[in-house]
Order: C-alpha cells, then sequence, then structure tokens
C-alpha cells in the first residue's frame, strides 16, 4: 500500500490494552489458575506473578503516560472480587479503584473489560455460560462493577472475544473446560450475546457517567486455500459464517444466526451497544483435504504465534463491523517477535489500512495495540513476545521498546509518517 504520511482526527483514540489474568499475578480463583496446573494440561506454564502489574500498576501507568498514551484497555478479575459466590472483597473493589483512579490521575482514559476469558472456579461449577440462567449471575457483578466504578470509567467492553472463548474451550478442547461439543459452543455463544445485553442494562441503570458500551470481537481474514475450489470456499464460508457472521449479524440484526440452527431473537441485543470492538491479527485459510486449517504460506511472515502478517485482510473486516451501523475501535492488534523491527512495519501497516477504510467512509474512531507489556500468553506461556514494553522474566523490569517510542509519537501527534518508520527500523 502506497503512502507517505497519515493523519488521524485529533479525536481519534491510541492506546494499549491488557487483561488482568496476563498481567496481575497470582489470580488463584478463576479457571485458568487451575487450567494450568491439572494434570496434562495443555498450559505451557503457570502464569505465576505474570508481571506483577497487580503491585506495579503505578509504575506502568506512568510508563505508559510518558510514551505518550492516552488511553489504555484493562480487565476486572471477577475472581478477585468474588471469589466465593456473594463473598465480595471490599480490599478488592477498593484495589480497582486506586488502579482506575491512578489512570484517570495521569489523564489516560479507562476502558474498562468485564469478561476476558477467565471466570470463578465457583461460576464455571455451576455451569458457567452453558446455562442461560447464569447470565443473571455475571449481571450482579456488573452491576457491583458499575456501582464501584460508574464514576471513573465511561467505556466498558463487556464480553472480549466470545467465538474465542465458545470455540476454544467448547468446541476444539484447547481451553479450559477443555469440552469438545460443537453443540454446546453455540449455546455457549448465545449465552454471551445475552450477557452482553445484561451487562449494558446494568451498565446503563448503575453507572454515574454515561456509559458507553461495546463487546469486543475477534475477527479474523477467513479464505479458502485454492479460490478456484468449490469445496474450499465452501468450506471457508462456513467457517466465515461461523465466527465472523454469526457475531456482526447479531450485532447489527439483534439476531443469533448460527449456520443450520434455528434463529434466536436476543431481546434488547440491537440496543445494547455504542461501539463494537475489531480484534485482528492473521488469516486463516481452509482446505477440504487438510479437513480444515491449511497450512501456512510461507511466503508470508510468521509471528512467534505461527501466524501469518496478513494486513491485506483487515480492511474487509473493518468494513464490515462498520456495517453493524456502530462507530468501531480497533480493540486489539499487535504482533509477538523479538525483532522490534517488524511490530513498527505490523503497526504501520495495518493504521495505514485503518486509514484508508476510514477515508473510503467507515467510521472507525481508535485503535489500540496488544499489548502495553510482554504478559502471559494463555497456553503459550511468556514465549510470545506482544509487548510494547519488555518485560524480563528474572527481574520483571520494565524496559521499552523501540516501538513504544514510535508508537508514543503516533499517539503524541496523530501523525505517521515513512520517515518515522524508517528511523525506527534502521
Amino acid at each position: 500500500m502506497a503512502w507517505t504520511t497519515l493523519g488521524f482526527p485529533a479525536e481519534f483514540v491510541f492506546g494499549s490494552a491488557t487483561a488482568a489474568h496476563q498481567v496481575e499475578g497470582n489470580n488463584c480463583h478463576n479457571d485458568w489458575w487451575a487450567h494450568e496446573r491439572l494434570p496434562g494440561t495443555n498450559a505451557k506454564e503457570p502464569s505465576g506473578v505474570a508481571c506483577d502489574h497487580y503491585r506495579r500498576y503505578a509504575e506502568d501507568f506512568g510508563l505508559l503516560r510518558a510514551l505518550g498514551q492516552r488511553a489504555h484497555r484493562l480487565s476486572l478479575e471477577w475472581s478477585r472480587i468474588e471469589p466465593e459466590e456473594g463473598e465480595i472483597q471490599a480490599a478488592e473493589i477498593d484495589h480497582y479503584r486506586r488502579v482506575l483512579g491512578r489512570l484517570r490521575e495521569l489523564g489516560i482514559e479507562p476502558w474498562v473489560t468485564l469478561h476476558h476469558f477467565t471466570l470463578p472456579r465457583w461460576f464455571v461449577a455451576q455451569g458457567a455460560f452453558t446455562q442461560a440462567r447464569n447470565v443473571e449471575r455475571f449481571r450482579r457483578f456488573v452491576e457491583r462493577a458499575a456501582a464501584a466504578y460508574g464514576d471513573l470509567v465511561q467505556r466498558w467492553c463487556t464480553i472480549n472475544e466470545p467465538t474465542i472463548h465458545a470455540e476454544l474451550g467448547y468446541r476444539w478442547g484447547e481451553f479450559p473446560p477443555r469440552q469438545r461439543d460443537a453443540a454446546v459452543a453455540v449455546e455457549v455463544l448465545c449465552n454471551l450475546f445475552r450477557a452482553h445485553v445484561a451487562a449494558a442494562e446494568a451498565l446503563r441503570e448503575r453507572a454515574r457517567l454515561r456509559p458507553q458500551v461495546g463487546m469486543t470481537l475477534a475477527l479474523q481474514a477467513i479464505e479458502p486455500c485454492r479460490p478456484e475450489s468449490q469445496a474450499d470456499c465452501e468450506l471457508a464460508s462456513r467457517r466465515d459464517a461461523e465466527t465472523n457472521g454469526v457475531s456482526l449479524e447479531a450485532l447489527r440484526t439483534g439476531v443469533f444466526r448460527y449456520p443450520e440452527r434455528a434463529a434466536v431473537e436476543i431481546s434488547g441485543l440491537r440496543e445494547a451497544s455504542q461501539f463494537v470492538g475489531v480484534q485482528y491479527y492473521t488469516r486463516m485459510r481452509y482446505d477440504v483435504r487438510t479437513g480444515g486449517v491449511a497450512p501456512l504460506d510461507p511466503a508470508r511472515p510468521r509471528t512467534q504465534m505461527g501466524w501469518e502478517v496478513y494486513p491485506e485482510g483487515f480492511g474487509p473486516l473493518l468494513r464490515r463491523a462498520a456495517a453493524t451501523g456502530l462507530p468501531v475501535y480497533v480493540t486489539e492488534n499487535g504482533i509477538a517477535c523479538d525483532d522490534d523491527r517488524l511490530r513498527v512495519r505490523f503497526i504501520a501497516d495495518h493504521l495505514a489500512v485503518v486509514d484508508e477504510v476510514r477515508r473510503a467512509g467507515a467510521d472507525v474512531r481508535g485503535y489500540f495495540y496488544w499489548s502495553a507489556m510482554d504478559n502471559f500468553e494463555w497456553n503459550e506461556g511468556f514465549r510470545p513476545k506482544f509487548g510494547l514494553i519488555a518485560v524480563d522474566r528474572t527481574t520483571l523490569t520494565r524496559a521499552p521498546r523501540p516501538s513504544a517510542y514510535f508508537f508514543g509519537e503516533i499517539a503524541d501527534t496523530h501523525r505517521l509518517t515513512r520517515e518515522m518508520v524508517d528511523t525506527y527500523t534502521r
């Protein structure tokens, strides 16, 4: 894509993102902590102290502000606040008030995620989101969060990547509870959209600042391995409908439509959102000869997660998200790599796509890089390096990478030039 200078409006939001379990450390009451320690687990290592962000948050936020960031997306750990059903920990509620208050003091806008994969173990024991009745338990948590933090937070992300939680946890058996039941996965996904509605209602009722509520979606570019193959095209189309399509259609119409299943109208779903979050990393190609995902294109760079770098797939997904009629924020986009020059180019290439679709009329209003710092990448452990800020695993010392200053310059000036890219990739 040919460009020399990109400009973004003054109100365009630039920030970075983290999630509680991945950075805080010692979240011992949730399902992931248990999953990491089960015999036969597929988690490469336990999270342990993670980045010790629970204790070092003030230092970390000060560093982000010094790096030019004025927005930060983070999550609340439900299992800290309510480690057993009905046992509310006042000290943990106060802790997150200090966390959010520190962001406000620094002039950093907090964007709070309410469910970022982890769940209290007591909630899982009751069936978690496999049971529609449990949506009410999640709503009660959101009511408490709204009452406790509704004067500090305006931007709320209810559910993080519902298709990932449903499919990896209940269809493919990669995430806890490691089930392999496609029908259960669909029910979980539907209930997560119900939970989004319940959370939005609770926020409107309890938060003092007028809440802006959205759901963050994992969208992937899904393509046939062989475009000339009708079978590959049909397989790719189905996978797109099961992931990207079902989510975007639900937000646009208020109806949950999953292939070959009866449509479910979810009351209040169309009115629940004031924005949609797009989280984009890569593409997946499908090939009937392998029965699923095709091997990676050897001509493409790949990340430490084994993902292709594919900015070409980003634009069409941003346009589809904008077609919901909701403002769009890129709530995650990032790369795991050791060569920081690749990170600089990755950010530049994806922001160039954002600029292109904005200029073509899509209502894209912000971009959050994933992630602020190297962290615990779920089953992959600490090996993948996503961070703008490096974290030494022995000392936990923070060290901003050149890409952190590059991104900070973009956030400060709302401009991106080829000269900046060249400067940070020498």
